[in-house]
Protein backbone atom coordinates (compact mmCIF):
# COMPACT_ATOMS: atom_id res chain seq x y z
CA UNK A 1 0.00 0.00 0.00
CA UNK A 2 1.07 3.28 -0.91
CA UNK A 3 2.77 5.83 1.61
CA UNK A 4 -0.15 6.93 3.99
CA UNK A 5 0.12 10.32 3.91
CA UNK A 6 -1.15 13.18 6.42
CA UNK A 7 -1.68 16.85 6.16
CA UNK A 8 -1.14 19.91 8.08
CA UNK A 9 -1.60 22.82 10.32
CA UNK A 10 0.22 25.85 10.75
CA UNK A 11 0.47 29.13 13.06
CA UNK A 12 2.11 32.65 13.15
CA UNK A 13 4.31 35.09 13.78
CA UNK A 14 6.14 37.23 17.27
CA UNK A 15 4.78 40.93 17.69
CA UNK A 16 1.80 42.72 18.05
CA UNK A 17 0.49 45.08 15.50
CA UNK A 18 -1.79 47.93 16.90
CA UNK A 19 -2.15 46.18 20.48
CA UNK A 20 -0.25 47.18 23.64
CA UNK A 21 -0.35 44.27 25.18
CA UNK A 22 -0.40 40.52 24.58
CA UNK A 23 -3.73 39.15 24.42
CA UNK A 24 -2.43 35.24 23.29
CA UNK A 25 -2.67 33.87 26.52
CA UNK A 26 0.52 32.60 28.08
CA UNK A 27 -0.98 29.17 27.92
CA UNK A 28 -1.10 29.10 24.33
CA UNK A 29 2.55 30.36 23.72
CA UNK A 30 3.55 27.03 26.05
CA UNK A 31 1.59 25.10 24.58
CA UNK A 32 2.81 25.74 21.03
CA UNK A 33 6.32 26.02 22.28
CA UNK A 34 6.16 22.75 23.90
CA UNK A 35 4.70 21.18 20.65
CA UNK A 36 7.81 22.76 18.65
CA UNK A 37 10.28 22.00 21.40
CA UNK A 38 9.02 17.89 21.20
CA UNK A 39 9.35 17.91 17.47
CA UNK A 40 5.21 17.29 17.32
CA UNK A 41 5.07 20.31 15.54
CA UNK A 42 8.32 22.16 13.18
CA UNK A 43 7.13 25.81 13.29
CA UNK A 44 3.75 26.89 14.55
CA UNK A 45 2.57 30.88 13.62
CA UNK A 46 -0.81 32.11 14.77
CA UNK A 47 -2.49 35.80 14.00
CA UNK A 48 -4.88 36.63 16.97
CA UNK A 49 -7.33 38.85 15.38
CA UNK A 50 -9.11 41.99 17.25
CA UNK A 51 -10.78 44.26 14.50
CA UNK A 52 -7.57 46.67 13.19
CA UNK A 53 -6.05 45.03 16.28
CA UNK A 54 -3.59 42.24 15.64
CA UNK A 55 -1.11 40.43 16.95
CA UNK A 56 1.30 37.47 15.90
CA UNK A 57 3.32 34.62 17.85
CA UNK A 58 5.65 32.36 16.04
CA UNK A 59 7.84 29.72 17.11
CA UNK A 60 9.95 26.99 14.85
CA UNK A 61 11.82 26.37 11.70
CA UNK A 62 10.90 27.53 8.36
CA UNK A 63 13.56 24.87 7.61
CA UNK A 64 15.44 22.08 9.32
CA UNK A 65 18.42 22.34 7.34
CA UNK A 66 19.21 26.34 7.22
CA UNK A 67 17.91 26.60 10.74
CA UNK A 68 15.49 29.77 9.02
CA UNK A 69 12.79 31.00 11.96
CA UNK A 70 8.93 30.61 11.04
CA UNK A 71 7.23 34.31 10.86
CA UNK A 72 4.22 35.99 10.12
CA UNK A 73 5.71 36.40 6.28
CA UNK A 74 6.29 32.44 6.13
CA UNK A 75 4.13 30.69 3.05
CA UNK A 76 2.33 27.48 4.22
CA UNK A 77 -0.04 25.46 1.87
CA UNK A 78 -3.49 25.91 3.15
CA UNK A 79 -5.48 23.02 1.85
CA UNK A 80 -8.99 23.13 2.07
CA UNK A 81 -9.05 26.53 3.35
CA UNK A 82 -9.39 27.25 -0.66
CA UNK A 83 -12.82 25.79 -0.54
CA UNK A 84 -13.56 28.81 1.28
CA UNK A 85 -12.56 31.07 -1.88
CA UNK A 86 -14.31 29.09 -3.82
CA UNK A 87 -17.20 29.43 -2.24
CA UNK A 88 -17.04 33.31 -2.10
CA UNK A 89 -16.23 33.65 -5.56
CA UNK A 90 -19.50 31.43 -6.28
CA UNK A 91 -21.77 33.47 -3.85
CA UNK A 92 -20.70 36.84 -6.04
CA UNK A 93 -21.26 34.97 -9.16
CA UNK A 94 -24.66 34.69 -7.41
CA UNK A 95 -25.15 38.50 -6.31
CA UNK A 96 -24.42 39.57 -9.87
CA UNK A 97 -27.06 37.32 -11.67
CA UNK A 98 -24.30 35.48 -13.38
CA UNK A 99 -25.02 31.75 -11.28
CA UNK A 100 -27.57 30.45 -9.52
CA UNK A 101 -27.39 28.04 -6.58
CA UNK A 102 -29.98 25.70 -7.84
CA UNK A 103 -28.64 25.60 -11.65
CA UNK A 104 -27.18 22.36 -12.17
CA UNK A 105 -23.55 21.76 -12.94
CA UNK A 106 -24.28 19.68 -15.89
CA UNK A 107 -25.26 23.35 -17.52
CA UNK A 108 -21.68 24.31 -17.20
CA UNK A 109 -19.73 21.61 -17.92
CA UNK A 110 -18.82 20.04 -21.48
CA UNK A 111 -22.00 18.61 -22.94
CA UNK A 112 -19.62 15.10 -23.72
CA UNK A 113 -19.46 15.19 -19.57
CA UNK A 114 -22.87 13.14 -18.09
CA UNK A 115 -23.12 14.38 -14.62
CA UNK A 116 -24.93 11.65 -13.09
CA UNK A 117 -28.82 12.08 -11.34
CA UNK A 118 -30.50 9.73 -9.14
CA UNK A 119 -34.63 9.79 -8.93
CA UNK A 120 -34.54 12.45 -11.69
CA UNK A 121 -32.63 15.03 -9.34
CA UNK A 122 -29.66 16.67 -10.84
CA UNK A 123 -26.72 17.79 -9.12
CA UNK A 124 -26.83 21.43 -8.63
CA UNK A 125 -24.16 24.48 -7.71
CA UNK A 126 -25.75 24.53 -4.42
CA UNK A 127 -25.12 20.65 -3.40
CA UNK A 128 -21.49 20.56 -4.26
CA UNK A 129 -20.87 24.19 -2.66
CA UNK A 130 -22.39 22.60 0.41
CA UNK A 131 -20.86 18.92 0.36
CA UNK A 132 -24.37 17.25 -0.29
CA UNK A 133 -24.33 15.78 -3.97
CA UNK A 134 -23.71 12.35 -2.91
CA UNK A 135 -20.13 12.67 -5.00
CA UNK A 136 -17.85 10.62 -3.47
CA UNK A 137 -14.65 12.35 -1.34
CA UNK A 138 -12.52 11.22 -4.30
CA UNK A 139 -12.91 9.65 -7.31
CA UNK A 140 -11.66 5.79 -7.46
CA UNK A 141 -9.38 6.44 -10.81
CA UNK A 142 -7.38 8.13 -8.72
CA UNK A 143 -4.00 6.55 -8.40
CA UNK A 144 -0.92 8.80 -7.73
CA UNK A 145 2.35 8.02 -9.75
CA UNK A 146 4.00 9.82 -6.70
CA UNK A 147 2.16 9.70 -3.38
CA UNK A 148 4.15 12.56 -1.68
CA UNK A 149 2.80 14.94 -4.54
CA UNK A 150 -0.69 12.72 -5.22
CA UNK A 151 -2.62 14.87 -7.17
CA UNK A 152 -0.66 16.45 -9.14
CA UNK A 153 -0.97 13.55 -12.30
CA UNK A 154 -4.84 13.42 -11.64
CA UNK A 155 -5.99 15.29 -15.08
CA UNK A 156 -9.66 17.41 -15.66
CA UNK A 157 -10.13 14.27 -18.50
CA UNK A 158 -9.62 11.49 -15.37
CA UNK A 159 -12.13 13.78 -13.77
CA UNK A 160 -14.66 14.06 -16.50
CA UNK A 161 -14.38 10.20 -17.14
CA UNK A 162 -14.91 9.26 -13.77
CA UNK A 163 -18.29 11.48 -13.10
CA UNK A 164 -19.29 10.32 -16.55
CA UNK A 165 -19.08 6.61 -15.20
CA UNK A 166 -20.16 7.54 -11.40
CA UNK A 167 -23.92 5.65 -9.42
CA UNK A 168 -24.47 7.81 -6.54
CA UNK A 169 -25.20 5.74 -3.73
CA UNK A 170 -27.67 7.92 -1.62
CA UNK A 171 -30.22 10.60 -2.82
CA UNK A 172 -28.61 14.25 -3.73
CA UNK A 173 -29.16 16.21 -0.77
CA UNK A 174 -30.02 13.23 1.27
CA UNK A 175 -26.85 13.73 3.67
CA UNK A 176 -23.15 15.72 4.63
CA UNK A 177 -20.68 13.97 3.01
CA UNK A 178 -17.17 16.02 2.52
CA UNK A 179 -16.29 16.19 -1.26
CA UNK A 180 -12.36 17.36 -2.42
CA UNK A 181 -13.98 16.25 -6.27
CA UNK A 182 -16.83 18.24 -5.68
CA UNK A 183 -15.68 21.67 -4.90
CA UNK A 184 -12.52 20.83 -6.91
CA UNK A 185 -15.43 20.40 -10.20
CA UNK A 186 -16.88 23.73 -8.91
CA UNK A 187 -13.52 25.94 -9.41
CA UNK A 188 -13.45 24.25 -12.75
CA UNK A 189 -16.85 25.02 -13.65
CA UNK A 190 -15.64 28.79 -13.08
CA UNK A 191 -12.56 28.13 -15.35
CA UNK A 192 -15.16 27.24 -17.92
CA UNK A 193 -17.04 30.20 -17.44
CA UNK A 194 -14.18 32.32 -17.65
CA UNK A 195 -11.51 30.67 -20.05
CA UNK A 196 -8.93 31.47 -17.50
CA UNK A 197 -7.73 29.10 -15.03
CA UNK A 198 -8.46 28.94 -11.51
CA UNK A 199 -5.23 30.87 -9.90
CA UNK A 200 -6.11 33.83 -12.40
CA UNK A 201 -9.71 33.92 -11.10
CA UNK A 202 -8.59 33.93 -7.42
CA UNK A 203 -6.09 36.17 -7.70
CA UNK A 204 -8.38 38.69 -9.67
CA UNK A 205 -11.53 38.24 -7.72
CA UNK A 206 -10.20 38.10 -4.04
CA UNK A 207 -6.03 38.36 -3.78
CA UNK A 208 -5.55 41.17 -5.77
CA UNK A 209 -8.90 43.45 -4.26
CA UNK A 210 -6.99 42.78 -0.90
CA UNK A 211 -3.84 43.36 -1.17
CA UNK A 212 -2.97 39.29 -0.73
CA UNK A 213 0.28 39.91 -2.74
CA UNK A 214 1.88 36.24 -1.43
CA UNK A 215 -1.47 34.41 -2.05
CA UNK A 216 -0.63 32.32 -5.59
CA UNK A 217 -1.27 29.20 -6.46
CA UNK A 218 2.25 28.68 -8.39
CA UNK A 219 5.00 30.25 -6.02
CA UNK A 220 6.33 34.11 -6.64
CA UNK A 221 9.64 34.22 -6.20
CA UNK A 222 9.18 36.09 -2.85
CA UNK A 223 6.95 33.08 -1.73
CA UNK A 224 9.92 30.70 -2.63
CA UNK A 225 12.19 33.25 -0.13
CA UNK A 226 9.53 32.69 2.45
CA UNK A 227 8.68 29.54 2.07
CA UNK A 228 7.89 27.06 5.43
CA UNK A 229 8.96 23.56 4.02
CA UNK A 230 6.80 21.05 4.78
CA UNK A 231 6.78 17.91 6.99
CA UNK A 232 5.70 14.58 7.99
CA UNK A 233 7.14 13.46 11.55
CA UNK A 234 9.98 15.69 10.89
CA UNK A 235 11.21 14.73 7.47
CA UNK A 236 10.75 17.54 5.00
CA UNK A 237 8.16 16.30 2.54
CA UNK A 238 7.08 17.54 -1.07
CA UNK A 239 4.68 20.33 -1.57
CA UNK A 240 1.68 19.46 -2.95
CA UNK A 241 0.47 20.35 -6.81
CA UNK A 242 -3.37 20.25 -7.21
CA UNK A 243 -3.63 21.30 -11.01
CA UNK A 244 -7.37 20.07 -12.07
CA UNK A 245 -8.73 20.27 -8.47
CA UNK A 246 -7.16 23.43 -7.50
CA UNK A 247 -10.43 25.17 -5.94
CA UNK A 248 -10.52 22.10 -3.65
CA UNK A 249 -6.88 22.59 -1.99
CA UNK A 250 -4.46 24.20 -4.32
CA UNK A 251 -3.78 27.40 -2.40
CA UNK A 252 -0.43 28.94 -0.65
CA UNK A 253 -0.89 32.13 1.35
CA UNK A 254 0.95 33.79 4.62
CA UNK A 255 -0.38 34.60 8.23
CA UNK A 256 -0.36 38.55 7.30
CA UNK A 257 -2.30 37.58 4.03
CA UNK A 258 -4.59 35.41 5.87
CA UNK A 259 -5.43 38.25 7.75
CA UNK A 260 -6.07 40.37 5.71
CA UNK A 261 -8.92 37.63 4.13
CA UNK A 262 -10.35 37.42 7.29
CA UNK A 263 -11.09 40.60 7.95
CA UNK A 264 -12.63 41.45 4.86
CA UNK A 265 -15.07 38.26 5.82
CA UNK A 266 -15.71 39.83 9.00
CA UNK A 267 -16.00 43.27 7.71
CA UNK A 268 -13.08 44.91 9.27
CA UNK A 269 -12.69 46.21 5.86
CA UNK A 270 -15.82 46.58 3.97
CA UNK A 271 -14.91 46.10 0.09
CA UNK A 272 -16.56 44.69 -3.36
CA UNK A 273 -16.61 41.27 -1.82
CA UNK A 274 -18.46 42.28 1.70
CA UNK A 275 -21.76 40.85 0.37
CA UNK A 276 -20.38 37.83 -1.25
CA UNK A 277 -18.21 37.16 1.83
CA UNK A 278 -22.07 37.21 4.14
CA UNK A 279 -23.60 34.82 1.96
CA UNK A 280 -21.50 32.40 1.97
CA UNK A 281 -21.41 32.69 5.80
CA UNK A 282 -25.33 31.64 5.52
CA UNK A 283 -26.93 28.60 6.28
CA UNK A 284 -26.80 27.11 2.73
CA UNK A 285 -27.82 23.17 3.23
CA UNK A 286 -29.06 22.12 7.01
CA UNK A 287 -29.48 18.18 7.83
CA UNK A 288 -31.35 17.39 10.88
CA UNK A 289 -30.83 13.86 11.23
CA UNK A 290 -26.76 14.91 10.80
CA UNK A 291 -27.62 17.74 13.23
CA UNK A 292 -25.66 19.42 11.04
CA UNK A 293 -25.08 22.88 8.61
CA UNK A 294 -23.12 24.56 6.62
CA UNK A 295 -22.45 28.09 3.98
CA UNK A 296 -21.06 27.42 1.03
CA UNK A 297 -17.79 25.91 2.06
CA UNK A 298 -17.68 27.51 5.48
CA UNK A 299 -18.38 25.24 8.04
CA UNK A 300 -19.35 26.08 11.30
CA UNK A 301 -18.17 25.07 15.50
CA UNK A 302 -20.07 26.18 19.12
CA UNK A 303 -23.65 25.54 17.17
CA UNK A 304 -22.86 28.02 14.79
CA UNK A 305 -20.98 30.39 16.96
CA UNK A 306 -17.83 29.90 14.93
CA UNK A 307 -17.56 30.13 11.38
CA UNK A 308 -14.58 28.54 10.18
CA UNK A 309 -12.54 26.18 7.82
CA UNK A 310 -9.31 23.78 8.21
CA UNK A 311 -6.93 22.89 5.91
CA UNK A 312 -4.43 19.59 5.12
CA UNK A 313 -1.98 18.86 2.81
CA UNK A 314 1.23 16.66 2.85
CA UNK A 315 3.21 18.12 5.00
CA UNK A 316 0.87 21.25 6.42
CA UNK A 317 -1.92 22.12 8.55
CA UNK A 318 -3.79 25.38 8.79
CA UNK A 319 -6.68 27.05 10.54
CA UNK A 320 -8.87 29.69 9.71
CA UNK A 321 -11.98 31.30 11.79
CA UNK A 322 -13.87 34.48 13.49
CA UNK A 323 -16.61 34.48 15.77
CA UNK A 324 -19.81 35.21 13.90
CA UNK A 325 -21.18 38.95 14.42
CA UNK A 326 -17.46 40.20 15.75
CA UNK A 327 -14.15 40.94 14.57
CA UNK A 328 -12.37 38.67 16.28
CA UNK A 329 -10.58 35.93 14.09
CA UNK A 330 -7.65 33.58 14.28
CA UNK A 331 -5.34 32.11 11.78
CA UNK A 332 -3.10 29.33 12.51
CA UNK A 333 -0.39 27.62 10.27
CA UNK A 334 2.05 24.92 10.52
CA UNK A 335 4.43 23.14 8.51
CA UNK A 336 3.69 20.04 10.12
CA UNK A 337 1.09 17.40 9.66
CA UNK A 338 -0.50 17.21 13.38
CA UNK A 339 -2.92 19.13 13.37
CA UNK A 340 -3.80 22.55 15.17
CA UNK A 341 -7.30 23.22 14.80
CA UNK A 342 -7.36 23.18 18.60
CA UNK A 343 -4.79 26.01 19.23
CA UNK A 344 -7.31 28.06 16.80
CA UNK A 345 -10.37 26.61 18.63
CA UNK A 346 -8.81 27.69 21.94
CA UNK A 347 -8.12 31.61 20.85
CA UNK A 348 -12.11 31.17 19.97
CA UNK A 349 -12.73 30.05 22.79
CA UNK A 350 -11.81 30.10 26.22
CA UNK A 351 -13.36 27.26 27.67
CA UNK A 352 -11.92 25.05 25.19
CA UNK A 353 -10.07 22.22 26.76
CA UNK A 354 -6.29 22.63 25.03
CA UNK A 355 -4.14 19.09 25.33
CA UNK A 356 -1.03 18.49 24.07
CA UNK A 357 -0.64 15.65 21.17
CA UNK A 358 1.57 12.62 21.83
CA UNK A 359 4.32 13.05 19.62
CA UNK A 360 4.85 10.09 17.14
CA UNK A 361 7.23 7.86 17.76
CA UNK A 362 8.64 8.15 14.54
CA UNK A 363 10.40 10.76 15.26
CA UNK A 364 12.69 9.91 18.05
CA UNK A 365 12.93 6.14 16.85
CA UNK A 366 14.51 7.78 13.61
CA UNK A 367 16.72 9.52 15.36
CA UNK A 368 17.48 6.28 17.68
CA UNK A 369 18.88 4.49 14.93
CA UNK A 370 20.96 6.85 13.17
CA UNK A 371 22.45 8.01 16.03
CA UNK A 372 23.44 4.05 17.39
CA UNK A 373 21.92 1.79 14.96
CA UNK A 374 18.72 -0.69 13.93
CA UNK A 375 19.01 -2.61 16.69
CA UNK A 376 19.24 0.14 19.31
CA UNK A 377 16.31 1.84 17.52
CA UNK A 378 14.19 -1.48 18.06
CA UNK A 379 15.24 -1.61 21.84
CA UNK A 380 14.15 1.89 22.43
CA UNK A 381 10.89 1.28 20.47
CA UNK A 382 9.64 -1.42 22.47
CA UNK A 383 11.29 -0.01 25.79
CA UNK A 384 9.33 3.23 25.37
CA UNK A 385 6.19 1.40 24.31
CA UNK A 386 6.39 -0.08 27.87
CA UNK A 387 7.42 2.71 29.28
CA UNK A 388 5.96 6.06 27.84
CA UNK A 389 2.71 4.81 26.65
CA UNK A 390 1.64 8.36 27.29
CA UNK A 391 4.31 10.16 25.47
CA UNK A 392 4.06 8.81 22.01
CA UNK A 393 1.50 8.06 19.33
CA UNK A 394 2.36 4.54 18.69
CA UNK A 395 -0.54 3.69 16.30
CA UNK A 396 0.69 1.41 13.14
CA UNK A 397 0.80 4.59 10.96
CA UNK A 398 3.44 5.90 12.75
CA UNK A 399 5.81 3.09 11.93
CA UNK A 400 4.70 2.58 8.62
CA UNK A 401 5.34 6.44 7.03
CA UNK A 402 8.76 5.69 8.97
CA UNK A 403 9.48 2.63 7.10
CA UNK A 404 8.80 4.72 3.69
CA UNK A 405 10.78 7.25 4.63
CA UNK A 406 13.97 4.66 4.28
CA UNK A 407 12.56 2.97 1.36
CA UNK A 408 12.46 6.54 0.25
CA UNK A 409 16.66 6.80 1.14
CA UNK A 410 17.17 3.76 -0.54
CA UNK A 411 17.34 1.77 3.15
CA UNK A 412 15.81 -1.35 2.22
CA UNK A 413 17.60 -3.02 5.34
CA UNK A 414 16.30 -0.64 7.87
CA UNK A 415 12.67 0.04 5.98
CA UNK A 416 12.30 -3.92 6.21
CA UNK A 417 12.95 -3.91 9.90
CA UNK A 418 10.59 -1.36 10.59
CA UNK A 419 7.91 -3.29 8.95
CA UNK A 420 8.56 -6.25 10.32
CA UNK A 421 8.69 -4.64 14.00
CA UNK A 422 4.93 -3.25 12.70
CA UNK A 423 3.86 -6.45 11.91
CA UNK A 424 5.02 -7.41 15.53
CA UNK A 425 3.60 -4.67 17.18
CA UNK A 426 0.31 -4.52 15.17
CA UNK A 427 -0.51 -8.46 14.60
CA UNK A 428 -4.29 -7.43 13.74
CA UNK A 429 -3.86 -4.49 11.23
CA UNK A 430 -3.85 -4.95 8.01
CA UNK A 431 -1.29 -1.96 6.62
CA UNK A 432 1.25 -3.43 7.85
CA UNK A 433 1.33 -6.42 6.19
CA UNK A 434 0.67 -5.03 2.84
CA UNK A 435 3.81 -2.85 3.25
CA UNK A 436 6.13 -5.15 4.57
CA UNK A 437 4.68 -7.64 1.51
CA UNK A 438 5.48 -4.51 -0.88
CA UNK A 439 8.82 -4.12 0.41
CA UNK A 440 9.56 -7.84 0.40
CA UNK A 441 8.54 -7.52 -3.27
CA UNK A 442 10.96 -4.78 -3.93
CA UNK A 443 13.68 -6.69 -2.69
CA UNK A 444 13.04 -9.74 -4.42
CA UNK A 445 11.23 -11.76 -2.41
CA UNK A 446 8.07 -13.07 -3.99
CA UNK A 447 7.11 -15.78 -1.69
CA UNK A 448 7.68 -12.97 1.60
CA UNK A 449 5.02 -10.44 -0.46
CA UNK A 450 2.43 -13.54 -1.61
CA UNK A 451 2.22 -14.40 2.51
CA UNK A 452 1.99 -11.31 3.63
CA UNK A 453 -0.14 -9.75 1.01
CA UNK A 454 -2.04 -12.40 1.54
CA UNK A 455 -2.66 -11.69 5.40
CA UNK A 456 -3.53 -8.28 4.92
CA UNK A 457 -6.40 -8.97 2.72
CA UNK A 458 -7.53 -11.70 5.28
CA UNK A 459 -7.50 -8.83 7.97
CA UNK A 460 -9.23 -6.36 5.48
CA UNK A 461 -10.94 -7.91 2.21
CA UNK A 462 -11.80 -4.65 1.24
CA UNK A 463 -7.72 -3.86 0.21
CA UNK A 464 -7.98 -3.62 -3.36
CA UNK A 465 -4.59 -2.93 -4.10
CA UNK A 466 -3.37 -6.06 -2.20
CA UNK A 467 -5.97 -8.33 -3.93
CA UNK A 468 -4.54 -6.39 -7.33
CA UNK A 469 -0.75 -7.41 -6.69
CA UNK A 470 -1.64 -10.42 -5.63
CA UNK A 471 -3.51 -11.78 -8.24
CA UNK A 472 -0.57 -10.11 -10.72
CA UNK A 473 1.42 -12.16 -8.44
CA UNK A 474 -0.61 -15.28 -9.70
CA UNK A 475 -2.95 -15.78 -7.22
CA UNK A 476 -6.29 -16.79 -8.20
CA UNK A 477 -8.84 -13.99 -6.95
CA UNK A 478 -11.44 -16.30 -6.17
CA UNK A 479 -8.96 -17.41 -3.24
CA UNK A 480 -9.33 -14.04 -1.88
CA UNK A 481 -12.08 -12.45 -1.95
CA UNK A 482 -14.88 -14.23 0.42
CA UNK A 483 -18.42 -12.27 1.53
CA UNK A 484 -19.23 -12.25 4.85
CA UNK A 485 -22.92 -11.36 5.54
CA UNK A 486 -23.49 -10.15 8.67
CA UNK A 487 -27.14 -9.77 10.93
CA UNK A 488 -28.43 -6.39 10.60
CA UNK A 489 -28.67 -7.09 14.43
CA UNK A 490 -25.46 -7.36 15.18
CA UNK A 491 -24.51 -4.23 12.93
CA UNK A 492 -27.37 -2.29 14.93
CA UNK A 493 -25.64 -2.60 18.31
CA UNK A 494 -22.85 -0.49 16.71
CA UNK A 495 -25.03 2.40 16.54
CA UNK A 496 -24.04 5.91 18.57
CA UNK A 497 -21.66 8.74 18.89
CA UNK A 498 -18.30 8.22 19.95
CA UNK A 499 -16.50 11.07 21.48
CA UNK A 500 -12.76 11.46 20.51
CA UNK A 501 -12.01 14.79 21.45
CA UNK A 502 -13.99 17.32 23.34
CA UNK A 503 -14.92 18.61 19.18
CA UNK A 504 -14.50 15.53 17.01
CA UNK A 505 -16.95 12.93 17.06
CA UNK A 506 -17.37 9.55 14.86
CA UNK A 507 -21.18 8.91 14.20
CA UNK A 508 -21.70 5.30 13.22
CA UNK A 509 -25.12 4.43 11.73
CA UNK A 510 -26.18 1.08 10.24
CA UNK A 511 -28.29 0.56 7.65
CA UNK A 512 -29.27 -2.57 5.84
CA UNK A 513 -26.08 -4.37 5.71
CA UNK A 514 -23.43 -1.43 6.13
CA UNK A 515 -21.88 0.28 8.55
CA UNK A 516 -21.48 3.77 7.63
CA UNK A 517 -18.90 5.98 9.87
CA UNK A 518 -19.07 9.91 9.99
CA UNK A 519 -16.07 12.06 11.58
CA UNK A 520 -17.33 15.56 12.58
CA UNK A 521 -16.89 17.70 9.48
CA UNK A 522 -15.58 15.07 7.55
CA UNK A 523 -17.18 12.46 5.22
Amino acid sequence: MKKIITLLLFISIGYITNAQQSSISTEVKEHIKSRVDEGINVGIVVALIDGENVEYFSYGKADLKTGADVDENSIFEIGSISKTFTGIIVADEVIKGKMKLSDPISDYLSEYTKVPTRNDTSITIKDVATHSSSLPRMPDNFAPENPNNPYADYTIEMAYEFISSVELTRDIGERYEYSNLGLGMLGHILELQYDKDYETIMVERIANPLGMDNTRIVFTPNMKKHLAKGHNNGVEVENWDLPTLAGAGAIRSSSVNMVKYLQANMGVHKTPLYKAMQLSHKTAYENEDQKFKIGLAWHYANDGEIIQHGGATGGYRAFAGFIAGTEKGVVVLTNSTEGITGIGMKLLDETFNLKMPKKSIAIDLEKEIKENGLEKGIEFYKMAKAEFADKYNFNDGELNNLGYSFLGDKDIETALAIFKLNVEMHPKASNPYDSLGEALLMNGDTVGAIKNYKKSVELNPANENGINVLVDLGVAKEELVKEVLVATEILETYNGKYQLSPTFFITVTSKGQQLFAQATGQA
